[in-house]
């Protein structure tokens, strides 16, 4: 029989952080993400995409929240990709 699984406790202040990082995006009219990137077994790095006009930062959930945290704030403080002519 399996063990269950130990939840791991966050800290509140990186929940804060992330938080904060959430509303930064979504005051830039930018969609997050989180899912499980992954297509026929393979892991999928996951990025910032234009999608009718709108940005869309995806970001796989089974990260920790410390790199969720670091995937954010390289997106958002750096400027978003144009469109290619």
């Amino acid at each position: 029989m399996k063990s269950p699984k130990k939840k791991k406790v966050i800290s509140p202040a990186l929940e804060e952080q992330l938080s904060e990082m959430e509303e930064k995006a979504a005051q830039r009219d930018i969609h997050i993400h989180y899912d499980m990137l992954e297509a026929a077994g393979l892991k999928l790095k996951g990025g910032i995409c234009k999608i009718n006009g709108e940005y869309h930062i995806f970001i796989d959930k089974r990260k920790p929240i410390s790199e969720k945290i670091d995937i954010l704030n390289s997106y958002l403080n750096s400027p978003l990709p144009e469109d290619s002519p």
